[in-house]
């Protein structure tokens, strides 16, 4: 599988706030093209992101190129304080590993409020506050809203949201049924979930809905045999990256950052920071 190092970039790969547009995503290069591959994030159902596959450097690769992207239009969006009220970003980290920390010491580098929690060590405070917020669009339709977007770092190690199997009562894992619920319709709400998981087969053995919830899949290496939704979609390579547009049923060759330096992240969040 093709990789390009991130850190290869200077900071005006990502975009700055264009007014009435959707915030968008950088997750690598089109293998076609050669050009930045984008993800708009639009207030649509299912309008998610699964990364799937054995690589941690390229999945926290494309999770920092997508934060940084994010947090640059937020960044130059005019009275922000006013109009970002909550954390655009929280993380649940279920990895711990040395490719995840640089991806969480950027996020919390940020000069914008994100809420972190290393999920094995905490009660997934997290899902409590994006279950509040969605709950309070759902009532509250007209009220204003800004784009939140919750990072799960190794879906295959959420125990706490496993609902499946022995879990899929409501009762076994209350966590489960608030997790779903907010796959279900957290996205219509402009509550956007970005997972990695490192293969389709821990993905249905944890999402009660599988790969269903998510309109945008990104295949790396050693995904395993695609399911759901996207199983009829043929794939030519799997030596290759791909992008799956489920809505648009188009299949996209695709060529993935790498995790990149914490001293590039530092330099990178400092010229966005003025």
């Amino acid at each position: 599988m093709r990789f390009r190092a991130l850190d290869s970039f200077a900071a005006d790969l990502f975009l700055t706030h264009v007014p009435r547009t959707p915030l968008a995503a950088c997750i690598g290069l089109s293998d076609e093209s050669g050009e930045p591959l984008r993800l708009p994030f639009r207030e649509s159902e299912h309008s998610n992101v699964m990364i799937v596959g054995r690589s941690g450097a390229a999945a926290f690769g494309i999770f920092s190129s997508m934060l940084l992207d994010l947090a640059s239009q937020i960044l130059t969006t005019p009275d922000r304080r006013e109009i970002y009220t909550t954390p655009p970003f929280s993380i649940l980290d279920f990895c711990g590993d040395e490719e995840s920390r640089i991806f969480t010491n950027a996020a919390m580098s940020l000069p914008v409020p994100v809420k972190l929690e290393y999920a094995t060590d905490t009660a997934l405070n997290t899902l409590t506050d994006f279950q509040f917020e969605l709950s309070r669009r759902q009532r509250e339709p007209s009220a204003p809203r800004h784009a939140k977007f919750l990072f799960l770092c190794g879906l295959q190690a959420a125990h706490g949201v496993r609902a499946r199997g022995f879990y899929a009562s409501p009762d076994a894992n209350p966590l489960a049924a608030r997790f779903s619920q907010l796959l279900r319709a957290g996205a219509a709400q402009s509550l956007h979930t970005i997972i990695c998981c490192n293969s389709f087969t821990n993905i249905d053995l944890t999402l009660a809905d599988g790969i269903d919830s998510f309109d945008h899949v990104i295949i790396l290496n050693d995904a395993g045999i695609p399911s759901g939704q996207i199983s009829s979609i043929e794939i030519e390579s799997t030596d290759q990256a791909w992008y799956i547009n489920v809505r648009q049923n188009s299949v996209t060759p695709l060529i993935p950052f790498t995790v990149p330096s914490q001293a590039w992240c530092d330099a990178v969040i400092r010229t966005l920071a003025n």
